[in-house]
């Protein structure tokens, strides 16, 4: 290799000693930033001219006409692969040769699974189940927390509300367990660095906090009223109130869409904070950061009530009094 570049440089530098001219494809050109990666497509039909002025004015290489000699010279002229290439200004001639004449690695088909935020474990479970490399028994297993270890656990014996709310892209060498252990290490890395200062002046755990974002989460329509839902949660927890929350009964009776009855409102499950007091066994879905942020950071009000009364925004009325909330109610009527 050694000899031959040897060659290449007395063909190429003592003509040009001799003529005190350029060679072609050595014309001066704007200096190019050594090290950088640039996308090259090579298209087919392209001549070995062709390919090399374009690798010259990407950077490249520095010369279109040495490094047609050069591929000439190793006999590959008739190898170079169209294909789209990611390679790096200022390279040396054969490791870019090496890379246009190598075979591109398969092409590597991506799955996306979109989690929004306020989504159950149940619905995370069927959307990795539409993955068609997951069949429905292998993402329910997937679902089960003994599979896992995190410490952010604590007293938890379900994913609700750790399984943290994204987009993620997966390919089919993926397990649901994979895509799991994903959304986990995604709250952790989401989490690690929040204030939780607040909740252990409330005599709090971090679960607790958890709970009260999924309430917010579900509650909370628009962003802005994220920390007043927040903070008419703490101050019925201080006053020993119970929550009532209508989303707590759809979560513990699974009913979403329709409209909740008399008897629903009554019901006896242990996610009915209308008759149960205190917070719910698990959070009610999994919440994303904002609503995270909003259980550790409360508005500092004195609400205990919120309806909504904008059904087309999704917007509340909020007030400190029975009689208040009962007049937002009729308004809202």
């Amino acid at each position: 290799m050694k000899n031959k570049l040897l060659i290449l440089a007395l063909i190429v530098f003592v003509p040009v000693l001799i003529s005190g001219c350029l060679l072609p494809g050595m014309e001066p050109k704007p200096e190019i930033e050594e090290g950088i990666e640039v996308e090259v497509e090579i298209k087919e039909g392209m001549t070995l001219r062709q390919i090399s002025d374009l690798l010259q004015e990407k950077g490249i290489i520095d010369s279109s006409f040495v490094f047609r000699l050069y591929v000439q010279q190793e006999g590959k002229e008739t190898e170079l692969i169209p294909g789209e290439y990611t390679l790096v200004t200022g390279s040396e001639m054969e490791e870019v040769l090496e890379a246009i004449t190598r075979e591109p690695g398969p092409v590597v088909v991506t799955y996306t699974v979109a989690v929004p935020e306020g989504f159950t474990v149940n619905q995370i479970e069927a959307r990795i189940a539409q993955l068609p490399f997951i069949d429905s028994q292998e993402a329910e297993q997937a679902m089960d927390i003994s599979n896992y270890d995190y410490p952010f656990f604590e007293e938890a014996e379900s994913l609700e509300g750790f399984l943290f709310p994204k987009t993620y892209e997966v390919t089919a060498e993926y397990s649901a367990e994979d895509i799991v252990t994903i959304m986990l290490e995604q709250f952790k890395l989401e989490t690690s660095g929040l204030d939780y200062s607040f909740a252990y002046e409330k005599d709090l755990t971090h679960y607790d906090i958890l709970k009260i974002a999924s309430l917010v989460e579900r509650e909370a329509y628009v962003p802005e009223e994220r920390e007043l839902i927040s903070a008419v949660i703490h101050n019925r927890l201080d006053l020993g109130m119970t929550l009532g929350i209508d989303a707590t009964i759809r979560y513990g009776l699974e009913k979403w869409n329709e409209e909740l009855t008399l008897s629903d409102l009554a019901d006896e499950n242990e996610y009915n904070t209308r008759v149960h007091g205190g917070l719910t066994p698990t959070p009610i879905c999994n919440p994303g950061i904002e609503s995270i942020e909003a259980a550790l950071n409360p508005a500092d009000v004195e609400y205990l009530y919120f309806v909504v009364t904008d059904q087309e925004k999704g917007t509340h009325s909020f007030s400190k009094t029975l009689e208040e909330h009962e007049r937002n109610i009729q308004e809202a009527n």
